[in-house]
């Protein structure tokens, strides 16, 4: 049952795990919270303030399971993703504009910092989590997502 005592078809509601070093730029407590369902608003960003115990609360009640701490009691539940209108429309999968299975050009074929980033990232320890150095992993992925000509943003001084 939903928030309102109608049977609910589907609800999935996901958190990330872990920032990697990836703090949100307004605040490092914040961090993506994504509700899927039928019963869920679309086309919309939720401005409340929600935390995980938050969506601990939102699941008891759906399951009408007890709160059984009071953190949970006094927990905000996220009563305002839901929607009475339910959509039942399908998903729209999106085709990828790259192949997955293309593999990285020859070293050969790059130069400046395209070059540069494939030999640090072929250099870098991947077999253990958080084991790569953060600095240069920030330069590659800004490098590869804004194009290797755009300047990589200066530090603030402190």
């Amino acid at each position: 049952m939903d928030l309102q005592g109608r049977q609910v078809i589907s609800l999935m509601l996901v958190v990330e795990d872990d920032a990697q070093d990836g703090l949100d730029h307004v605040d490092g407590h914040r961090t993506v919270a994504l509700a899927i369902g039928p019963n869920v608003r679309r086309g919309v960003v939720d401005p409340n303030n929600y935390n995980h115990t938050s969506m601990v609360r939102t699941i008891q009640e759906v399951f009408e399971i007890p709160a059984k701490t009071r953190f949970l009691t006094s927990a905000r539940g996220m009563h305002s993703v839901f929607t009475d209108q339910r959509d039942l429309s399908t998903y729209k999968a999106l085709t990828p504009k790259v192949a997955l299975d293309e593999m990285n050009p020859p070293l050969r074929s790059l130069s400046g910092r395209q070059l540069w980033a494939a030999r640090q990232s072929a250099a870098m320890n991947w077999s253990h989590p958080d084991d790569v150095p953060k600095d240069i992993l920030n330069r590659i992925l800004w490098w590869d997502s804004k194009g290797y000509n755009t300047p990589y943003p200066a530090r603030n001084a402190k």
